[in-house]
């Protein structure tokens, strides 16, 4: 692992990482997709990998 210098950093491209149950919960995802969540992406994520992962299930039928 290598040292980053905290000035030279740009906080502009830095990526928010989720604790991806905590994600779940705060959304209301199902335990059950939060479970094939973490089997997938792991116990952290970014926001882009969360949403390009979940499986929404439309309730409404036309």
């Amino acid at each position: 692992m290598t040292h980053a210098d905290m000035r030279t950093l740009d906080k502009f491209r830095a990526k928010h990482v989720w604790d991806v149950a905590e994600y779940c919960r705060r959304t209301g995802i199902q335990k059950s997709e939060e479970k094939r969540l973490i089997k997938v992406l792991g116990r952290y994520a970014s926001s882009h990998e969360l949403q390009m992962n979940i499986i929404r299930h439309h309730s409404r039928v036309r």
